[in-house]
């Protein structure tokens, strides 16, 4: 598996998974989606056992077990999402808040943003970041979305923040748009393959 997919859309085959899967279709590599709206993923509470009791790993045992060791298997990470009042919708953000065990596992470099904040076993993996709106703030989702990749040091490569309505996204339904999604996976593989060497 080489691209990791999340998925925060909670209604399936609608225009989320349709722009996400536009792009997939661009890298024509393997990939994995994740859909938080569909898993069990409890809440963080903020307990950092994560951090000092078991590194790298949350007590919880639950479906975010395995989307950590995906997070890690992964060459790279596309996140799409819509918006709801200018965010990812809750299950995407309980995917979001559960993922910071990455931060404490030891690998790679230590993060130089504060003291005591962990690794980012992520620097410099490529990720492209989708957000979609029935006509607004879907700026502010790519804004929120990109403050966690930043945060995890992903190089993001690229972008798609628009409202689209009930717009779904298919080659022979929207051309213009699916070309647009399917240049920007192009991207995302060469990214890929330049840090494959």
């Amino acid at each position: 598996m080489d691209i990791l997919a999340v998925c925060g859309s909670p209604r399936k085959n609608r225009t989320t998974i349709n722009v996400l899967q536009a792009v997939l279709d661009g890298t024509g590599r393997s990939h994995e989606i994740f859909w938080p709206a569909f898993m069990n993923i409890k809440h963080c509470i903020g307990c950092l056992k994560c951090k000092y009791d078991t590194p790298g790993k949350c007590f919880q045992d639950d479906d975010m077990t395995l989307a950590v060791e995906k997070m890690h298997e992964a060459k790279a990470l596309v996140f799409a999402s819509p918006t709801y009042f200018g965010n990812v919708p809750g299950p995407a953000k309980n995917f979001i808040d559960r993922s910071i065990p990455t931060s404490y596992t030891g690998i790679g470099d230590e993060w130089e943003g504060a003291d005591n904040h962990g690794t980012r076993p992520f620097k410099g993996q490529p990720a492209v970041i989708l957000a979609i709106s029935g006509g607004g703030d879907h700026e502010k989702t790519a804004a929120n979305i990109r403050l966690v990749l930043e945060y995890y040091e992903y190089t993001i490569i690229g972008e798609f923040a628009e409202g689209m309505g009930e717009v779904i996204v298919t080659r022979e339904e929207q051309p213009d748009i699916y070309k647009e999604l399917f240049a920007l996976g192009k991207k995302l593989d060469e990214a890929i393959r330049e840090r494959e060497g």
